[in-house]
């Protein structure tokens, strides 16, 4: 009687399907472990491309062996993730290193090439750096211990963790689970934002938005770019653009706190600022209210607030533009009534610098609020 083909096997019984695969790939880590070792030096000046036909032709000598069938395992990694298909339903991504240790970048995140057939992975690694060529094959999401970045997030590969020890078992979250995601590149750049928050660290993910195309296209400038305030070079419509998002999502930049605002403007907006305290501070104070004498002066952010204030109240009242980094960064302006909210906040951070510790509240100065100081354009002068 013929042996079933894997097909039928899996058409009647997925985890004894699934277990025959596992089977197969043992195998195949076998017999080029005994190769390598019987013949040293073998394998080991393969380049990636040479070492991914070895595989597939292994697979297709042990094929008997198992109910897999010969013509059905391909080398599909010009095209697709993974670089061989087995029957349609399972793969074998084959990566290697040419130094000494289990470990190397994989691939994306976001797996946009992948088959949409494959169910199952295993990835095949080939340590190619000792005197022997060692091989081990897991099942890929077993074997992926972190996320980095090189033009886009890509799994980083460890062949040694434990199941304890993967990038999912870290974030919470199955593989299966992420891959199928909509936004799964924003699940992930919320894990290590959450993650850097937690250890009390300055940094930002630089792929910030909800989908590969959207961070590389919409959301981050593919140049970066310094910020200029005079001559050429300069930006002005842009810099004054970028202030105002600075005061609604790091509104410490008025009590001179510039570490969050100056990454996120790198991360964000692809553009590096060397001197931040010029930008908002510097300038001498602020000793005219619409060319009235103050009675005592303001700090120059302060000038520099009110002249962002048309555009802040653009952005929280009329706007969704900038509500992904709100949602990140000032998650408490995430309300129907986010502007007076905003209002409030600032204010009160002004009342805490130095020159206001005093009876007087700097409404007075006009006999107005705020809002009021917004609305009317009011604007400050240094002479």
């Amino acid at each position: 009687m013929e042996e079933e083909n894997i097909i039928t096997v899996r058409n009647r019984n997925l985890q004894k399907a699934d277990e025959a695969f596992a089977d197969f790939m043992f195998m195949l880590e076998s017999y080029l472990n005994e190769k390598a070792a019987a013949i040293p030096g073998t394998y080991c000046d393969c380049k990636s491309k040479e070492l991914e036909n070895v595989v597939v032709n292994v697979m297709k000598e042990l094929c008997g062996r198992t109910p897999f069938r010969v013509e059905e395992i391909r080398l599909v990694s010009a095209q697709y993730f993974p670089d061989i298909i087995a029957e349609k339903y399972y793969g074998v991504e084959v990566k290697s290193t040419k130094e000494n240790h289990w470990t190397s970048t994989g691939s994306s995140i976001v797996e946009s090439t992948r088959d949409k057939n494959v169910e199952n992975i295993y990835m095949l690694f080939g340590k190619l750096g000792g005197k022997t060529a060692e091989f081990k094959c897991r099942p890929y999401e077993d074997c992926l211990s972190d996320i980095a970045v090189t033009h886009s997030p890509r799994y980083l590969i460890n062949m040694e963790l434990t199941k304890e020890q993967t990038i999912f078992s870290k974030m919470g979250v199955a593989y299966d689970q992420l891959r199928n995601a909509p936004d799964s590149i924003e699940i992930v750049r919320k894990y290590y934002r959450e993650k850097a928050i937690k250890a009390k660290k300055k940094a930002m993910p630089w792929w910030l938005g909800t989908s590969a195309e959207e961070s590389l296209e919409e959301h981050t400038d593919m140049n970066i770019s310094l910020w200029v305030d005079n001559g050429e070079y300069a930006d002005p419509e842009r810099n004054k653009r970028l202030k105002a998002e600075i005061f609604i999502l790091f509104p410490e930049v008025v009590s001179g706190n510039y570490e969050n605002a100056a990454l996120w403007l790198c991360t964000r907006r692809s553009v590096v600022n060397f001197h931040m305290r010029d930008t908002f501070s510097a300038g001498g104070q602020q000793l005219k209210l619409n060319d009235e004498l103050l009675p005592f002066p303001l700090p120059h952010v302060v000038g520099e607030l009110l002249e962002s204030a048309t555009l802040i109240k653009n952005y929280l009242l009329y706007s969704d533009d900038l509500d992904l980094d709100i949602s990140e960064f000032r998650p408490e302006l995430m309300l129907p009534n986010r502007y007076e909210v905003w209002l409030n906040d600032i204010w009160k951070r002004i009342h805490q610098l130095k020159p206001y510790k005093r009876k007087e509240t700097i409404e007075e100065l006009g006999g107005i609020s705020l809002a009021e100081w917004i609305d009317r354009k009011y604007t400050l002068s240094v002479k």
